[in-house]
């Protein structure tokens, strides 16, 4: 049997790009299977998490420019609001 195991980060708590990407280096490089990362855009607290969110799946792209094998994602996308949707 094989074990996979993932990481999960909330960066919208106050992660930046630098940091996420120095976060999915260290993931990869310690053999993990995947990193995934919340697609929040607010806070969950009083606390702001400066410097701020980041859009989820425009950083996955990005980061995976600079990874080779892990797998990118995230736990939950939200669906489009209904006045974004072509008909």
């Amino acid at each position: 049997m094989t074990v996979r195991i993932c990481v999960f980060t909330e960066p919208h708590r106050g992660a930046d790009y630098e940091d996420q990407l120095h976060f999915v280096r260290l993931v990869e490089d310690g053999g993990f299977e995947g990193f995934f990362r919340a697609d929040r855009y607010q806070a969950m607290s009083a606390d702001p998490g400066l410097p701020g969110p980041t859009d989820a799946w425009l950083t996955l792209g990005a980061l995976a420019r600079e990874t080779s094998r892990t797998r990118l994602g995230t736990l939950v996308t939200s669906v489009k609001p209904r006045s974004c949707i072509s008909v």
